[in-house]
């Protein structure tokens, strides 16, 4: 199957390949740019948490945090967090709500938190951690929109050749829908699957009024399940 990638360059590269292995043509549609912001670290701290990957971009000055516990959402950002010198103990959860629980059960009322963060972010994670700790949010990257539509992404959607569209997140989606806009190809959104990594995702895809099918478990196993017809 032709399948469009709609996230960050680095991850949807990476998306692409795993795809490529398992048969499918990938095509690469940036919509998101990081770009790593470059602050000292506030102080001591009890435990350190991150939602994403990206938060670990550049390992140097994270050095002084190796130690500390850290908790973490996804075995991608587990993975990354190794790679970047941590040793301390990690607790991975699957999403941000379990985190939450998790790390209000293991630490003490009013422990010292960090939060490797975006600049861009949905509250509910520093909402639930800062009913019960002191959270610093330490912002160390930002999601940058796209200037425009990739063109291999454009030309492939102009010529009705993608067959499925996976989605990762409501802002990548809605931006990717701008992109499509300006591009001069929004009317060819209709053509291809729309597969969104959870209903918070598909959001702007529906209110498009585009058919989105939101995968079973919020993974990317389960958007190729879906992409294959086995979700």
């Amino acid at each position: 199957m032709r399948i469009l990638v709609v996230r960050a360059a680095e991850d949807a590269r990476r998306t692409a390949a795993r795809l490529a292995a398992a048969g499918h043509a990938a095509i690469v549609a940036p919509v998101l740019v990081v770009r790593h912001i470059d602050q000292a670290i506030p102080g001591d701290f009890d435990a350190v948490v991150a939602t994403s990957s990206h938060a670990f971009g550049v390992p140097d000055r994270l050095a002084a945090l190796r130690t500390v516990p850290l908790y973490v959402v996804g075995v991608r950002t587990a993975d990354v967090a190794k790679q970047a010198g941590f040793r301390s103990p990690l607790i991975t959860a699957p999403n941000a709500e379990n985190l939450a629980r998790d790390m209000a059960r293991n630490l003490p009322a009013g422990a010292r938190v960090l939060y490797l963060a975006g600049r861009d972010r949905k509250p509910d994670l520093e909402i639930a951690l800062g009913q019960t700790c002191a959270l610093t949010i330490f912002e160390t990257y930002a999601m940058e929109p796209a200037p425009e539509l990739a063109q291999a992404a454009a030309e492939a959607l102009k010529a009705g050749a993608v067959d499925a569209t996976l989605h990762y997140s409501q802002r990548s989606a809605a931006i990717f829908l701008d992109l499509a806009r300006r591009a001069g190809v929004a009317d060819r959104l209709a053509g291809p699957r729309h597969i969104a990594i959870s209903d918070d995702a598909a959001k702007p895809l529906v209110a498009a009024g585009l058919q989105v099918a939101v995968a079973a478990q919020p993974n990317e196993d389960s958007m190729i399940e879906q992409i294959e017809g086995r979700g």
